[in-house]
C-alpha cells in the first residue's frame, strides 16, 4: 500500500468532514463542506503539478551539468590535439631523419583532420548546456506559478471554512471565486 502525501491526507480529511456535514441536513453546511473537499483536491492536484515541475527542473539542471562536463572534456581533448599537432610540426622541422619527419607530418595531418570534429562535438555539448538550462528555467518558472496558485486555493479553503463558521454565503461564494482564480493561475503556468 502506498503512503499518502500530506496534501492527499488533507483532501481525504476534508471529504470525511463533508460526509459528516451531509448528515446534518443544513444545505449551506453541506454545500460548503463539499466544496471545501473539492477545493482541497484541487489544491493537492496543483501542488502535485508544482512538485513535478520542480523535479523536472532538477533533472534538466543535472543534464546541463553533465553536458558542461562533456564539453569541458572535449575542449581538453581539442587542446591536447592542438598541442600534439604543434609538437609534431616543430619536431618534423627539426629532425634530420626523413622517415621520422614524414611520420610526424602524417601525425600533424591526422590531428588537423580530427580537430574540427572535436571542436564541433564540444560546441554541440555547449549547445546542450544552454538547451537544458533554458528548459530548467521554464520548469522552475512553472513551479513558482503553481506554488502561488496552490496558495490561492488554500486561502480559498480557509475562506470557505470561515464562511461555514460565520454562516455567511457571500464568504463561500468568494472562496469559490478564489478557487477559480487559483485554477486560472495554474493554467497560466503552462501558457507562459
Amino acid at each position: 500500500m502506498t503512503d499518502l502525501t500530506d496534501m492527499q491526507n488533507e483532501a481525504m480529511e476534508h471529504a470525511h468532514h463533508a460526509h459528516h456535514a451531509a448528515e446534518s441536513g443544513d444545505p449551506l453546511t453541506v454545500q460548503v463542506t463539499l466544496s471545501i473537499a473539492v477545493m482541497a483536491v484541487i489544491a493537492a492536484f496543483i501542488g502535485a503539478l508544482g512538485e513535478t515541475e520542480a523535479s523536472h527542473t532538477f533533472v534538466e539542471k543535472n543534464d546541463a551539468v553533465l553536458s558542461q562536463a562533456r564539453a569541458s572534456d572535449t575542449w581538453a581533448e581539442y587542446q591536447s590535439e592542438s598541442v600534439k599537432r604543434h609538437i609534431y610540426t616543430v619536431g618534423s622541422a627539426l629532425t634530420s631523419q626523413p622517415e621520422v619527419a614524414e611520420k610526424m607530418k602524417s601525425d600533424v595531418d591526422k590531428y588537423a583532420k580530427e580537430q574540427p570534429d572535436t571542436q564541433n562535438k564540444a560546441k554541440s555539448f555547449e549547445a546542450d548546456v544552454e538547451r537544458h538550462s533554458e528548459i530548467a528555467e521554464r520548469h522552475f518558472g512553472r513551479h513558482h506559478i503553481l506554488t502561488f496558485a496552490e496558495g490561492i486555493v488554500h486561502v480559498a479553503v480557509a475562506g470557505a471554512s470561515v464562511a461555514l463558521l460565520a454562516r455567511k454565503k457571500l464568504y463561500w461564494i468568494a472562496s469559490l471565486a478564489l478557487t477559480g482564480v487559483g485554477m486560472v493561475v495554474a493554467g497560466i503556468a503552462y501558457v507562459v
